[in-house]
């Protein structure tokens, strides 16, 4: 909710209520990842990066579509969004997973067996479905995972394979999962890494001019609402100025600078940036033309040095930087 709104912008536009993710770069890269997993039916795989840097976004709004039109067909690919709480017993978690992946759980008390039955059956049915032995899960938000639900996975994959079907568990993760892959493979349970977390691969942020270049193409030209109307998000916050000629494209080189100049003292790594963080200061400079404000206004580098300061850039980093793990090469192809 933002007050003082002008009178031409619908509060119910996808930027206003921020459900909506423009494609990028590293969430296309993170496609073709998960993608060359499924040809190569890889029991597993995870990526891992740091918070907002657009993994679950990604995931939400164009995985699927991307992996559709990759293969030319529909992907049984089912997604769940771990929940932070943990699960009391197994019987919880399979719940849990499958009223993630579309499974109509009757209201009774089934054992945990009767439950892991049951989603095994669908993901069978979801397989077949789509003409094949291949179904995926996908786990967001993986780094709460527990050691016990990493091997309940691990039952209900050998299952599947009993039947004559492969399933893959791909996870998504900030940068603890590492130390989970390390401490798994150190510890009893190093066939659950061996299993699921080989195959890894860092999402990366927004690295280059270039790519910030992309990002506001997608509010310019590659985006598009209400659905079937032809307008971009740009045009309806100010579609006088967007009619003259207006576009976020051009300030992709004056945005990369100021992102550079608030990086933190002593920042580690190569520049790479969240997403969340640049779209939020789109948004702001959005909404401020839309008010009114002068196009050159709007979008010269002091206004997006306020619009990052409103987002605690700079604290988010910093955060990020001390984080940082040892980078370890990836072995996804």
């Amino acid at each position: 909710m933002r007050s003082r709104l002008p009178l031409h912008l619908n509060p119910g536009h996808p930027v206003l209520r921020q459900e909506y993710a423009v494609f990028t770069p590293p969430v296309h890269a993170m496609a073709q990842t998960i993608g060359d997993w499924i040809d190569q039916r890889q029991p597993g795989g995870y990526i891992h990066g740091p918070s907002r840097f657009g993994k679950s976004r990604g995931v939400k709004w164009h995985l699927k579509s991307v992996l559709q039109d990759r293969f030319a067909k529909r992907i049984p690919l089912h997604i769940w969004s771990r929940p932070a709480e943990s699960h009391v017993n197994e019987s919880e978690f399979w719940v849990s997973l499958g009223i993630a992946c579309g499974v109509r759980y009757a209201p009774t008390r089934a054992t945990r067996g009767d439950r892991r039955r049951q989603l095994t059956e669908f993901l069978i049915a979801s397989a077949a479905a789509c003409g094949s032995n291949f179904a995926a899960l996908l786990i967001d938000e993986a780094q709460a995972m527990t050691f016990r639900e990493w091997n309940w996975l691990l039952g209900l994959q050998n299952a599947m394979d009993w039947e004559g079907y492969r399933l893959s568990v791909f996870s998504i993760a900030s940068h603890q999962m590492d130390y989970t892959y390390e401490l798994l493979g150190q510890s009893d349970h190093a066939h659950v890494a061996a299993r699921f977390m080989v195959s890894h691969w860092p999402f990366p942020g927004i690295g280059s001019a270039e790519e910030v270049e992309f990002v506001l193409r997608g509010y310019d030209e590659a985006s598009e609402w209400p659905a079937g109307s032809g307008t971009c998000y740009l045009a309806h916050f100010i579609p006088e100025a967007y009619a003259r000629g207006a576009r976020l494209t051009p300030c992709a080189g004056t945005l990369w600078r100021v992102l550079q100049a608030l990086l933190p003292r002593h920042y580690k790594g190569a520049p790479e940036f969240p997403m969340q963080h640049i779209a939020w200061a789109v948004e702001e400079v959005m909404v401020c033309a839309a008010r009114g404000d002068a196009w050159e206004d709007a979008t010269g580098e002091a206004r997006w040095i306020d619009a990052l300061a409103q987002t605690q850039f700079t604290d988010h980093m910093r955060l990020i930087s001390a984080a940082m793990p040892h980078k370890k090469s990836t072995n996804s192809p």
